[in-house]
């Protein structure tokens, strides 16, 4: 975000040591760049544009490329067949032309409504500022510029004076009007009101069409059948409620006749140690799969300088014969511990293994173990120094198979116990899905309970795939106590802003410190261009990663540590906890030049004095923000574009680590999505700092349009090409933005009432007493008109009026019935009309309502045993066959086959058989960590045919350890190159998109 702002933050904060700096420090003290000269403005903008340049024609020379297509048009191919969009256009008039026809339902599905409503408040805050660009530029420019202070010596009437020193850029703002012409600020005060006046009719007409937008969306026929539109999360439940009849029992009002076999209920239960197993298990499979990679990697490279060309099958068969009898120990599953503890003993003792004869034995990493009182064998550690037993060191990559097989035998032993009162007790929360939207809506728009807090909050379009399952039991007591300690861990964030800033502040300077430092003078003995890259681009790189990454994902653990239930109500809090900071520590704070421990004191003493501060502090700050906006416009809008760190990241830093077939399976595979609660707080910090200085600076507001309209052409490309929505709030945090708005409105207008108060004549007479009074009683207007707009407007923004039934229900029928007036078999690609029809089962499958948490989880786990194998062959069939390693040349052809297996994967529900979807449905709410499929280790196909010889060591240990070396393969660079998603990869990862 704010390279800019970091380089002179970070100079204005050096050479200050005391205790003071640390905890009260700015980030930047933007007084000191007032009277900026237009030749150091027009060098910065000369560098942006140099900047701005090279990253658009880098833009376009790499992304017809076979990294750019994987980085900048991944959507070309990556996705399923619906979601997938045409080649970026190679000519930049036809892909500006094709950004610009884009549509707006093409963005709702090609990116939800999170992405259409950002593109949307790009284009609002352009239609906000573009026309107050062109009339408040046009009135106040000349009125401050003519006849202005300038650089001369003024003397007042009844004797002395004043040398005024206005220069540069400040020629252009509020502070160059001369006090013998201060009628001029009636000029100032009409552009005020004009800014207010537009951007309030703006902002409550947006306001009104997101409602509009967002209720047509909930209400579409698509929509209103989705599980998650008639699902409604209630928390705090009492413990007499705790229980599917209970809740049964008081919601069947909502349903048709009260019949509770249109409602399906999920009481949820704390399945942490289950989840704590299961992350075990995943842990050990990573480690596992780098360690037989490694060995694998070490027995090529010398079987390849063997020059062994056609042996692997001959050793393979050869080291199968001599293996001892695995199928006599492999069928013994009757003692699963045992036969796994015979397993590891057959597997440290195993010596024809191929890798023993490229290998000596000290090449295969060794693990110590300390014998426990229970017996158990546990990897000793030199942090646990007290703990004492026998030990001995054992093969590591036998002890991992081995304990994942122990891992699997203690998962398996849960899952019928699901139900478990004493291990898995019953939390606080539970899911209920009504028959219709409506009914949903109505349940959670009512009050639940008759006591206070009881049964709330509640919460609706909840995502299977969203939820926070770790939050679920979440008391209103604990919610309460966490949100104390999440305020104070937020406002010592904005104390301790000064430590990191003062420190990259010292480093910025480190050429002067290291003459004015005595410590520092054998820097003196660096080259020049090694202190200039430290204390330039190092620092400012180093300061914005701090604001764009460290800063959010700080805001995004507070919002879970508060309690947020669901990764939507996550990036909502997120979005005001991160906004917040930026208002604070990069607007208010970096305009008056001070820290948070010195300004506090002083509004606490005198409130009153507020005005005074601002109006004496924000005018001079406007030059650092119009550097800081050129940065922002030029350079940030054309790293969106470019994705510097994406191509740095997979060129450059990834291949220099060991990565497994998964690894490298998700780094060709994984599309980026949006952490919505950072661009939406940004980009209105950016509009707050526009709407400040849009009188007092105005030529801000040619800064602030450029960079909205950047951005706006950036982030369609990103959006539509680029990424996916993984995360969606319908909407939520479009209205949030517009609402965090009225920020910089008060701001302005409070800065405002201080500078007209503080105006004089020539006389030294205050001047502007009437213009400051109009201004506290817009001030006021401003606080009643958003008061009543929220208040008018907000039972609107969650729930759906009932007006919208019949309509929606008309839409319904029209789409899902046929001319003749018969129901219309469900169609591929609609595969959402058919989930209302299989929860009202009431024969067949599973009876209609589950019976049980355990019931539920095994007939899910078997619906997804054979859907991973429905998977498997189809993409067995799909993919061609490499019997040689993987060139260069092939690489385009490989993307595809990668492409084609993960468009083999299921991602409608019609996609499935009606028992296999009815299994889904009804364990669509439950934690999926009860129906986790068994890990399979992946490891690449060889030339030494290492991977075959482990698959069948592993055989040792039976169904609890599985291996498999399919589309994955290992090149004569020792890289591994995949056509396929992992073997163990959730065939329904895709169906949670679509409940």
């Amino acid at each position: 975000m704010s390279t800019n702002a970091t380089s002179n933050s970070t100079s204005n904060a050096a050479g200050n040591g005391t205790l003071d700096t640390f905890f009260g420090g700015a980030p930047a003290d933007a007084r000191a760049q007032a009277g900026i000269q237009l030749r150091a403005f027009v060098l910065n903008l000369a560098v942006s544009l140099a900047l701005f340049a090279f990253e658009m024609v880098a833009f376009f020379l790499l992304k017809s490329s076979a990294i750019g297509r994987r980085i900048y048009q991944p959507k070309t191919y990556l996705v399923q067949d619906r979601l997938r969009v045409e080649a970026v256009p190679a000519n930049p008039i036809r892909w500006l032309r094709r950004i610009y026809s884009i549509r707006d339902d093409e963005l709702m599905l090609k990116c939800g409504l999170d992405g259409y409503f950002f593109i949307r408040l790009l284009r609002a805050l352009i239609i906000i500022f573009a026309p107050l660009m062109a009339i408040v530029v046009t009135i106040l420019l000349p009125i401050n510029y003519h006849g202005g202070k300038g650089n001369r010596f003024h003397s007042f009437t009844e004797g002395g004076g004043v040398h005024w020193n206005v220069t540069g850029l400040d020629t252009l703002s509020w502070q160059n009007v001369d006090p013998a012409k201060t009628n001029r600020y009636w000029a100032h005060l009409f552009c005020a009101l004009t800014v207010i006046s537009w951007t309030l009719f703006r902002m409550y007409r947006e306001k009104v069409n997101f409602i509009d937008v967002r209720q047509r969306f909930l209400t579409s026929p698509e929509h209103r059948l989705k599980a998650s539109a008639r699902t409604v999360l209630i928390t705090n439940i009492p413990s007499e409620y705790r229980s599917k009849e209970a809740l049964e029992a008081l919601y069947d009002v909502f349903v048709d006749n009260d019949d509770r076999s249109k409602l399906t209920v999920w009481v949820n239960r704390d399945y942490k140690v289950l989840r704590d197993l299961v992350a075990h298990r995943r842990s050990l499979r990573h480690t596992l799969e780098k360690e037989e990679l490694r060995i694998q990697r070490l027995v090529n490279q010398k079987y390849r300088k063997r020059g062994e060309a056609a042996g692997s099958k001959q050793l393979t068969k050869e080291s199968s014969e001599d293996t001892p009898a695995d199928d006599e120990q492999a069928a013994d599953q009757k003692d699963g511990v045992q036969s796994i503890d015979s397993a590891f003993e057959a597997d440290c003792r195993e010596k024809t293994q191929i890798w023993h004869s490229y290998l000596k034995p000290s090449a295969a990493p060794q693990i110590s173990l300390v014998q426990r009182k229970d017996g158990n064998w546990n990897p000793a550690s030199f942090l646990k120094f007290w703990v004492t037993g026998k030990r001995k060191k054992a093969p590591k990559i036998a002890w991992l198979r081995a304990e994942i097989a122990r891992s699997t035998v203690q998962i398996d032993e849960l899952l019928p116990k699901l139900d478990n009162e004493e291990l898995f007790k019953k939390q606080n929360s539970a899911f209920v899905q009504f028959d219709r939207q409506m009914a949903a809506h109505m349940a959670c728009s009512l009050v639940s309970h008759n006591l206070a807090g009881r049964m709330s909050p509640r919460f609706l379009e909840v995502s299977p795939h969203e939820i926070i399952w770790p939050n679920m039991g979440v008391t209103s007591f604990g919610r309460l106590i966490r949100t104390i300690i999440a305020m104070i861990l937020f406002t010592a964030m904005l104390f301790l802003w000064g430590i990191p800033t003062t420190i990259l502040g010292s480093l910025s300077q480190l050429g002067n410190l290291s003459y004015s430092v005595a410590w520092l003078h054998w820097l003196q003995n660096w080259p020049g261009w090694i202190i200039g890259l430290i204390s330039g681009p190092l620092v400012s790189i180093l300061l914005a990663l701090l604001i764009q990454l460290v800063v959010p994902a700080l805001a995004r653990k507070l919002a879970v540590l508060v309690g947020a239930p669901t990764r939507s109500k996550r990036e909502v809090i997120t979005q005001d906890f991160y906004f917040t900071f930026l208002f604070i520590e990069l607007v208010l704070l970096t305009a008056i030049s001070s820290g948070v421990v010195k300004i506090i004191p002083q509004i606490i003493h005198n409130p009153i004095n507020v005005p005074t501060i601002l109006a004496t502090n924000i005018p001079a700050s406007a030059n650092y923000f119009f550097n800081y906006l050129i940065i922002q416009s030029l350079g940030f809008s054309g790293s969106v574009l470019f994705q510097y760190l994406r191509v740095l990241y997979i060129t450059t830093i990834w291949p220099w680590f060991t990565q497994t077939p998964r690894e490298e399976a998700w780094l060709q595979t994984t599309i980026p999505h949006q952490m919505w609660g950072n661009v939406y707080s940004l980009s209105t910090n950016f509009a707050v700092i526009g709407l400040i200085f849009s009188v007092i600076s105005p030529l801000m507001l040619i800064f602030v349009s450029a960079t909205f309209s950047l951005f706006w052409v950036a982030y369609r490309h990103n959006y539509y090409y680029v990424q996916r929505n993984k995360v969606d709030t319908h909407g939520l945090l479009f209205n949030n933005a517009m609402s965090q708005l009225f920020a910089g409105i008060y701001v302005m207008e409070i800065a405002l009432i201080g500078l007209f108060l503080l105006a004089r004549d020539s006389q030294d007479n205050i001047a502007c007493k009437s213009q400051g009074i109009i201004m506290i009683i817009i001030l006021i207007l401003t606080a009643v008109f958003h008061f009543v707009m929220e208040q008018h407007l907000r039972p609107l923004y969650e729930f759906l009026p009932v007006t919208l039934e019949d309509s929606a229900v008309d839409a319904e029928r029209r789409l899902f019935l046929t001319d003749d007036g018969n129901q219309e078999t469900p169609r591929t690609g609609k595969g959402n009309d058919i989930e209302m029809e299989s929860i009202g089962k009431s024969d067949g499958g599973l009876s209609g309502r589950p019976k049980s948490m355990s019931v539920t989880a095994d007939h899910a786990r078997q619906a997804l045993v054979k859907l991973r194998k429905e998977t498997a062959t189809r993409v067995a069939n799909i993919q061609a066959h490499l019997p040689e390693p993987i060139d260069r040349s092939r690489r385009r052809e490989v993307a595809d086959q990668l492409a084609a297996a993960i468009a083999g994967f299921p991602d409608e529900l019609t996609d499935l058989t009606p028992e296999d979807r009815e299994a889904q449905l009804k364990a669509a709410f439950q934690d999926p960590v009860t129906r986790e499929p068994a890990p399979v280790i992946w490891i690449p196909q060889d030339p030494a045919g290492i991977s075959e010889d482990a698959i069948k060591q592993a055989k040792r240990y039976g169904r609890y350890l599985q291996y498999s070396n399919s589309g994955a393969y290992l090149t004569p660079r020792n890289k591994c190159e995949v056509t396929q998603p992992a073997p163990d990869t959730r065939p329904d990862w895709l169906l949670d998109w679509v409940l």
